[in-house]
């Protein structure tokens, strides 16, 4: 559960483990404050049967409920249009790309199309790029500058093993604390064969993160004995994203710019449940007052009270 931000600027459920602090001094000791952090953020993806995103909805077009109970939406914003301050919601995205060895013939494809994304990204929209393959590596810092963007997808190399879901987990822990609409562009041609944490692992991490995560799955050399398509396609329905299973490396330009056009398109709610923090999981439906459309959100969250503490 999080706190509603300017521009919805929330920070991430607190599932994975805390950064590490410095001790108190001796004999000082901190207390700790439990308590309720009781908005709840949610990303709406609605298109209609051709796939084409739905715009103009209002407040009284949708109903979102959360384990079947109707809620009161609080905040509700058209991403596509300027708010009240004239303000785009900002983007914040992870592009996570496979550079194991397999990716050595089709490089050049990959990057072409990771660099069509980035050229469409808007003054406000930042983006930070990470590769795999034995080990993950990511760049500095998130940045919109994108000649910046250009030179590190363009010294990328190709070789190696593939750390799939070590590096969706980084990624994930990256983005988590970023402003506005926060996103993960998953590529990748193979199974993972390296990586320390497990796929059930890395499904938790990212239900715990307010982050949609797009998922591309090419079928390469590393999908002959172990496709990880399920793994692939789960991270995204858990999120309210998008699986992709291109048959063409050609197709990767298209999807880059599907995904890059519905990041643009979407709508922002944030509401205050009914019922207090519990710990448990609650699971999220938007039905919107539309004929022959589509919604695409998040499953759920887990209704966790945070912890505080102080000196």
């Amino acid at each position: 559960m999080r706190r509603l931000l300017p521009l919805l600027a929330v920070a991430a459920a607190a599932a994975a483990p805390a950064p590490t602090q410095d001790a108190p001094p001796p004999n000082v000791k901190p207390f700790t404050l439990e308590v309720d952090v009781d908005v709840v953020s949610v990303t709406a993806v609605v298109f209609d049967k051709s796939g084409k995103p739905v715009r103009g909805l209002g407040p009284k077009d949708i109903a979102l409920l959360e384990d079947g109970v109707k809620q009161d939406v609080s905040y509700f914003r058209e991403a596509s249009s300027q708010g009240d301050s004239g303000e785009r919601v900002p983007l914040s995205v992870v592009l996570v790309l496979d550079m194991s060895g397999s990716m050595h013939d089709n490089l050049h494809f990959l990057q072409e199309a990771v660099l069509s994304f980035v050229y469409k990204m808007e003054d406000v929209d930042t983006a930070l790029v990470v590769s795999f393959n034995d080990s993950v590596k990511g760049s500095a810092e998130f940045t919109g500058d994108t000649d910046r963007l250009e030179r590190f997808v363009e010294g990328l190399q190709a070789w190696g093993a593939t750390a799939l879901y070590d590096a969706i987990h980084y990624s994930l822990g990256r983005i988590k604390d970023q402003p506005g609409r926060k996103a993960l562009v998953v590529f990748t041609d193979g199974a993972d064969n390296v990586s320390t944490m497990t796929d059930r692992e890395v499904v938790d991490y990212a239900r715990a993160v307010e982050a949609t995560v797009y998922s591309i799955g090419f079928r390469g050399e590393g999908f002959m004995s172990s496709s990880p398509r399920g793994f692939l396609r789960k991270i995204a329905s858990e999120t309210g994203g998008q699986f992709f299973a291109p048959d063409k490396i050609a197709d990767l330009i298209k999807i880059f710019n599907e995904i890059s056009m519905e990041l643009k398109n979407h709508y922002l709610l944030a509401y205050t449940p009914k019922r207090a923090a519990d710990g448990t999981w609650r699971e999220i439906t938007l039905k919107v007052d539309r004929p022959n459309t589509e919604v695409r959100v998040r499953k759920g969250y887990f209704a966790l009270k945070r912890r505080r503490t102080a000196d």
